[in-house]
């Protein structure tokens, strides 16, 4: 190795350290630099449109309601029930309930009146008996009874007294026997009736049960009315689709045919925005299930009340209903989730600041200047990424970035120090 000179070997240890400084000072240079156009939001001036997304799902608003028929039993078993969604044509079984009870109280009912039928007609034929009988002694008295009088016309010159007088004795006495068969035909006519009203009323009674009970059986099964695609009802308080096996009661939907020309958008609105949809406002639904085809909507009407959410009773939402230009039933169903972008009134030739440069968090809004310091300014409708500007800003004027979370708090440290 060659020797060196003390200068030349003094230069060939600073040349390391001239490049570190040098490279150290051009890091700085590139930390300490105005963020310039990266960092700069711009207001300038253009048109605005305000946008809401809601949630939403689709509707129908005219549908054939299958409801638990009305039946002796207030509680009934759904023992077979069409699957939610599936096509179905007129005619066709939907719903069967559970019958067994009634079959077998139908059985028994049905043995009850065999035999209140075979008890009325035994009745009849003794009724008629006895009536014959009866009505054969009351002809045997007149006759008695005529005899009687034809034996007293005798003149009395002809007889002697005492004959005379028993003759007229035994005309009394057959009249008084035919009365008194004449009565006995008559209340045993009476009694035969009563008791066969009675029998009569008992076997239509059984039959009135019978033929109720065959009506609700044939009630029991519930079929498709028209043609359509079935949707099978909630339960009542579980949140969830009715299935088999379930018991349900008098009077519940249970199924519905849904008239897939009626479907509309009912969507939920935050009791926070209230007041930011309105009836007439347009609108752009697009089904979860087909993202890429947005159908148009408008607004038709906005619920007055907030109502609970029925996920949670602290959340509070207005029902707003959509109706859509049109209806694509190929490939909406009732029940599908939409996403709902509101489109609110248009602003033309605005004002508009970056939405990142402003600070919203306090009751009145400020924004963060690039020179330093901010600027209270007054807002109008705003979207996703900017705000109307009323007052406050000029076009042209350029902001910085609001700070968020930890970076706002060191920001906030620094200009205390």
């Amino acid at each position: 190795m060659p020797c060196l000179s003390p200068r030349a070997l003094a230069l060939l240890l600073l040349v390391p350290l001239l490049g570190c400084a040098g490279a150290g000072a051009q890091t700085g240079a590139a930390a300490g630099a105005p963020s310039g156009a990266h960092g700069d939001l711009v207001v300038r001036r253009g048109s605005l449109r305000p946008r809401l997304v809601l949630t939403g799902e689709l509707a129908a608003e005219r549908a054939v309601q299958l409801v638990v028929p009305s039946t002796s039993s207030w509680q009934l078993q759904i023992r077979f029930m069409e699957k939610d969604g599936t096509p179905v044509q007129a005619g066709q079984k939907l719903v069967e309930f559970d019958n067994s009870p009634f079959t077998s109280d139908l059985e028994e009912k049905r043995s009850t009146a065999t035999q209140t039928a075979a008890d009325l007609e035994r009745d009849r034929a003794d009724a008629a008996t006895a009536a014959a009988e009866k009505a054969f002694a009351v002809e045997q008295k007149k006759s008695d009874l005529k005899k009687a009088q034809l034996a007293a016309s005798v003149p009395p010159d002809l007889l002697p007294l005492d004959e005379v007088q028993e003759r007229q004795l035994a005309v009394r006495r057959a009249e008084a026997e035919l009365t008194k068969a004449q009565a006995e035909l008559a209340a045993q006519r009476r009694t035969s009736a009563a008791d066969l009203a009675v029998r009569e009323l008992d076997l239509a009674k059984t039959r009135r049960e019978i033929q109720a009970a065959e009506q609700a059986i044939a009630a029991l099964v519930l079929t498709a009315p028209r043609d359509g695609i079935v949707l099978v009802g909630e339960h009542p308080w579980e949140g969830r689709k009715l299935r088999e096996g379930d018991n349900v009661w008098v009077g519940l939907p249970v199924m519905s045919l849904p008239d897939l020309s009626s479907l509309v958008v009912d969507a939920a609105l935050s009791d926070v925005d209230d007041g930011r949809v309105q009836p007439g406002m347009t609108a752009l639904c697009t089904l979860d299930a087909y993202p890429g085809t947005p159908f148009p909507a408008r607004v038709a009407t906005v619920a007055p009340v907030a109502r609970e959410s029925a996920r949670s009773s602290l959340l509070r939402a207005f029902k707003v209903r959509l109706r859509l230009a049109r209806v694509d039933a190929a490939r909406m169903r009732p029940g599908m989730s939409v996403k709902v972008e509101v489109q609110g009134p248009e602003t033309q030739n605005a004002v508009l600041a970056p939405r990142a440069g402003l600070d919203l968090t306090g009751e009145t809004a400020r924004a963060r200047l690039a020179a330093g310091g901010e600027a209270t300014v007054r807002l109008g409708d705003c979207d996703a990424t900017a705000c109307v500007v009323l007052s406050g800003l000029n076009p042209g004027t350029r902001l910085r970035p609001v700070p968020k979370g930890r970076e706002e708090r060191e920001e906030r440290e620094r200009g205390a120090a």
